[in-house]
């Protein structure tokens, strides 16, 4: 779909990717909570009224319900991305604990459970500032290898997995420093 999309416009969709690639990999962490929060509160203006009028037909409902549907759906998205860290941690830990030690009592897999689920929360600056990076860097890495080709310069796969080795080190790298401390 990308090739597709650069083929359309050979310089703006690959500029596009390189600046936006650029800017998750380095800002990720911070944006996309903030992404999220916005698409759910535009997702519950937008749909509110589509809901509401299955419950009622109330005009004042039907008017500012949208609103309070969009604050209670970005309340609950921020609240579930939080909660998601932590219950995946508790998954990874409980299915890992009992794959590799299977003839341990259920308390002890679900401590464990526990245990993993606090640990991801807790690092989940950090996991987000490497998932943003990554996914950022090879975003940026396929906008630069089109745009070099645009240029008609040939560069190989070598080159976009160096540009990714090194957009998604420096993300990481500069999201840890600026995340220190950030709960």
């Amino acid at each position: 779909m990308i090739g597709q999309l650069v083929m359309y416009q050979p310089f703006a969709i690959p500029v596009f990717l390189l600046v936006s690639g650029v800017v998750l990999a380095f800002w990720g962490s911070r944006l996309v909570p903030f992404a999220l929060v916005l698409f759910a509160l535009i997702v519950g203006v937008i749909q509110g009224g589509s809901v509401l009028i299955n419950f009622t037909d109330n005009p004042d409902v039907l008017r500012y319900g949208p609103y309070a549907l969009a604050v209670l759906l970005a309340v609950a998205v921020s609240f579930l991305y939080r909660a998601a860290f932590f219950l995946a941690g508790l998954f990874i830990g409980y299915f890992l604990c009992s794959s590799f030690f299977p003839d341990l009592s259920m308390i002890f897999a679900g401590v464990v459970a526990l245990i993993s689920g606090a640990l991801v929360y807790v690092s989940r600056n950090f996991v987000f500032s490497v998932l943003t990076s990554v996914a950022g860097a090879g975003l940026a890495a396929t906008g630069a290898v089109n745009l070099i080709a645009w240029i008609n310069v040939s560069c190989g796969v070598t080159s976009y997995w160096v540009i990714v080795v090194v957009i998604a080190v420096s993300g990481v790298i500069y999201q840890t420093k600026r995340n220190k401390g950030r709960k």
